[in-house]
């Protein structure tokens, strides 16, 4: 993926330098289209010292390699993959969309229309010598790629053309020859382009900024790429905000769905922060920046979802390792049926042995299901998490800042005595003491003020105010030199979203827990408030007073029990559940650094409801992986089937090979189009 953000590559004059020895370095392969160029990549690597790990994105045709700088240089490496003819190159930030995407073939498309106007020309003049010159031609860029894939120490299709546009003429079909040779070329330029527009497609999710400069406030212009902390800039109404920073003057409503998947613009003053990427929608603002933009959100976000596509599942590995007996096998039938059947036969079969689209099956669905997670603000941070979410069928959920707002809000209160509470909040406060879980004390104003539960503030049941009747609140007081002056009642209320994301988790059959580290009624109340509005949750195994231990406990519990366990929390209690649950989810917007880091999905956003859909789209990643691997073997076994029933031009068969690649292709790639 062309467009994900990446730091320039350290060299080892940087290490001289001082900088970190351990780089991790992103590298364009032109010439890799399947999985046998991929295990070439990692093969070539695994033993060059200073290269500490590897990844390969097939569908992004990008490599990212962790490696020793003052060992192994980018450029050294570079050198070992160019060695197998894989087309490396140092590949560098890309400063805009524009500047990210892939432009059209037009060499390829141009030989392509050259060949097949020749091949007309042949057929409607029924000239086998012009037959023969579309053989010739169409043959210059097999045999360039298949030696490329010799060089390597590869079969590829190229060489199976090749020997099968060989047989054609053996068996004096010319005409039968010169149509493989152009419909290969048309299958070709077909993958490629198909492939071309789903980079583009990730490359507009990662790189959605499209933004090579920015405005100061003086009116002058100036590179987004070079600004730097505390520079300020101006962006207007229809403008995308060039880094992340924060509002210093002016007011704007700011569309944040790029990052956040919410819709609705957010209003933005003076002190609120705003992120790269998002569009000012109306008004005007200046911002001054918090940090460069190869270190900020959009940036991250960016390089965890292009990490995560060039990791693999445990069904890619597996479809791998079948393809690398699919081809020999096919081979071995190809070279029977030529001597039991017919040459004919033999050769259709040769056709068919190349595995592109099998081994295709996964990696496309893996790339454009991250990209879609991607656009609703979901970061899946491997390609293993997004497969877990499919198998999840239990949902553990912490309360308060997961189904609840995180933010208390006073439901009711009352004063108790004089108006000495009043001055008490407004005052410094010294000598600070904090009671976990209770309250705290401190000095204000030559009076001790103690804030807190019933029990810190020392208040009895004739203390003058009773809570209100609604559940879920809870009252803390305020007590000044042992008198109680001020009591509150507060109620950290559900998310708006919470009653439909639980039901969408219900409609997905997946079970749900609650634990939470506060008191049984708070709990109750909350899950009353959300399955009223949600229509009945069914039953929900709520666990109240949690410790850390004890939700990590219930975890392994769970997965002891074969439970297949997705836990979701925001809070650094949760970070341990996070970690042991199979798929821990995050919420980002508003969650603690080490929560995140903890889980395998972060949602950037406060929208509870991209839970069902993280569970959903790994779920339909699955169905599509299966989809894909039906596609790719359906089309080829039914010309198999005819072409022992039938006589089967060897054109069918690659007509039927290119048939199953797009149809792979379309069906993968159905994420990143969904919503468009």
């Amino acid at each position: 993926m062309s467009s994900a953000a990446e730091k320039k590559p350290l060299t080892s004059d940087d290490a001289e330098r001082g900088a970190p020895a351990l780089a991790r370095t992103k590298f364009r392969l032109e010439n890799v289209c399947c999985e046998g160029e991929t295990r070439l990549a990692k093969r070539t690597l695994a033993d060059v010292p200073g290269v500490a790990d590897v990844k390969v994105n097939v569908v992004g045709r990008v490599a990212y390699v962790s490696h020793h700088t003052d060992v192994i240089t980018s450029a050294e490496i570079c050198d070992k993959l160019n060695g197998v003819n894989l087309g490396a190159s140092v590949e560098a930030a890309a400063a805009s969309v524009d500047a990210a995407l892939d432009p059209p073939d037009y060499k390829t498309l141009g030989f392509l229309a050259l060949l097949a106007g020749a091949f007309a020309a042949g057929l409607a003049l029924g000239s086998e010598r012009a037959l023969l010159g579309v053989v010739a031609l169409g043959c210059l860029p097999l045999f360039r790629d298949a030696a490329g894939a010799a060089a390597g120490g590869r079969l590829d299709v190229n060489v199976l053309m090749l020997v099968a546009v060989a047989g054609a003429l053996a068996l004096g079909d010319v005409a039968d020859a010169a149509t493989v040779c152009v419909v290969a070329s048309a299958a070709k330029a077909a993958e490629h382009d198909c492939m071309r527009r789903v980079r583009n497609a990730l490359a507009e999710v990662a790189c959605g900024d499209g933004r090579d400069a920015a405005r100061r406030p003086d009116g002058s212009s100036v590179d987004a790429d070079e600004l730097v902390a505390g520079d300020v800039v101006v962006v207007r109404a229809g403008e995308r905000v060039p880094v992340d920073g924060v509002v210093t003057k002016g007011k704007a409503a700011v569309d944040e769905s790029s990052l956040t998947g919410e819709s609705a613009p957010v209003q933005k003053a003076k002190g609120d922060g705003v992120s790269r990427g998002t569009v000012a929608t109306q008004g005007f603002v200046e911002v001054a920046c918090s940090r460069a933009r190869d270190a900020d959100g959009a940036a991250e976000m960016a390089r965890l979802v292009a990490e995560a596509q060039a990791s693999t599942t445990r069904s890619q590995d597996l479809i791998g390792n079948f393809a690398a007996v699919f081809t020999p096998l096919v081979l071995a039938a190809a070279m029977s049926a030529g001597v039991l059947v017919s040459v004919r036969v033999g050769l259709v079969l040769l056709v068919l042995a190349c595995p592109c689209a099998l081994v295709l099956a996964a990696p496309i669905v893996v790339v454009s299901s991250l990209g879609a997670a991607a656009k609703r603000g979901i970061v899946v941070k491997s390609a293993a998490a997004l497969e877990a979410l499919a198998a999840v069928d239990l949902v553990c959920a912490d309360k308060t800042g997961t189904l609840t707002q995180g933010r208390c809000r006073v439901a009711a209160g009352g004063c108790v005595g004089d108006d000495a509470a009043a001055s008490a909040l407004s005052d410094d406060v010294k000598r600070v003491d904090v009671v976990p879980g209770a309250g705290v004390a401190g000095d204000v104003a030559g009076c001790h003020v103690r804030v807190g539960t019933a029990d810190h503030c020392e208040v009895g049941p004739d203390a003058g105010w009773a809570p209100p009747p609604r559940g879920g609140a809870t009252t803390l007081f305020v007590d000044v030199d042992d008198e109680v002056g001020l009591a509150l009642s507060v109620l950290d209320p559900a998310r708006a979203e919470a009653p439909g994301a639980l039901a969408a988790l219900r409609a997905l059959g997946l079970g749900l827990a609650v634990l939470t580290g506060d008191k049984r009624e708070v709990v109750d109340a909350v899950l009353a408030e959300i399955g009223t509005l949600a229509g009945g949750l069914g039953d929900v195994d709520v666990r109240a007073a949690c410790t850390p231990a004890d939700k990590l406990a219930y975890v392994r519990a769970a997965r002891a029990k074969r439970r297949v366990v997705l836990f979701v929390g925001d809070g650094i209690n949760d970070a341990p559940a996070l970690a042991a649950a199979d798929v821990g989810v995050a919420m980002g917007a508003g969650g603690t650094a080490m929560a995140v880091d903890a889980a395998d999905v972060a949602i950037m956003t406060d929208d509870l409801a991209c839970l069902p859909a993280a569970v959903a789209l790994g779920q339909a990643a699955t169905a599509a992986i299966g989809q894909n691997v039906v596609l790719s073997v359906a089309f080829k076994l039914a010309v198999v089937a005819a072409a022992f029933a039938y006589d089967v031009p060897l054109w069918v068969a690659v007509s039927a090979d290119l048939a199953s690649l797009l149809a792979v292709v379309a069906n993968g790639s159905r994420p990143m189009w969904a919503g468009r």
